[in-house]
């Protein structure tokens, strides 16, 4: 009779790696974290060069992204401390910066939407208003129309 051997019996022996503590775990899986992290910055920073890549042919894009159309601090007019690279790259250092602008650039928009928003409702909640108030009209109008034909059918069956 052969002998049985266990799924484990022909592969190599390798040396058991050597316990390793809590805080070296810990160590372990912060740097792993780190490096994961590295690996998603850069993927998110080649996704981006692709992405300007493939809408370049938008050049109107530029002037309202500003530094999108390629960074090219250093080149223009030195004097002029607010040409487009220049706020690319203050954009960039200071994201506050960016958020701040949103904020102001977007108040007079949304303003503007809530101006126009106002009336369009309150003039439309008015004319759904007379809508149903017409349907009910009508509704009851059918109603008694009805109601008097099956009175005048009554009267008729009955002889009066």
């Amino acid at each position: 009779m052969s002998q049985a051997h266990s799924d484990t019996a022909f592969r190599n022996k390798r040396p058991q790696a050597k316990d390793l503590s809590a805080p070296h775990l810990r160590a372990l899986r912060k740097e792993l974290l780190l490096v994961r992290a590295d690996v998603e910055r850069m993927e998110l920073a080649q996704a981006t060069i692709e992405l300007r890549q493939a809408v370049t042919h938008f050049s109107w894009l530029k002037f309202i992204l500003p530094g999108f159309g390629g960074m090219r601090v250093g080149s223009g007019s030195k004097a002029g401390f607010l040409n487009a690279g220049s706020i690319g790259v203050l954009l960039k250092q200071y994201p506050i910066v960016s958020s701040i602008a949103s904020l102001v650039l977007a108040k007079p928009l949304r303003a503007t939407i809530a101006a126009g928003a106002k009336p369009a409702l309150k003039w439309g909640s008015l004319a759904l208003a007379g809508w149903e108030a017409y349907r009910i009209w009508q509704q009851m109008k059918n109603d008694s129309n009805a109601s008097a034909d099956d009175k005048e059918r009554a009267a008729d069956r009955s002889g009066y």
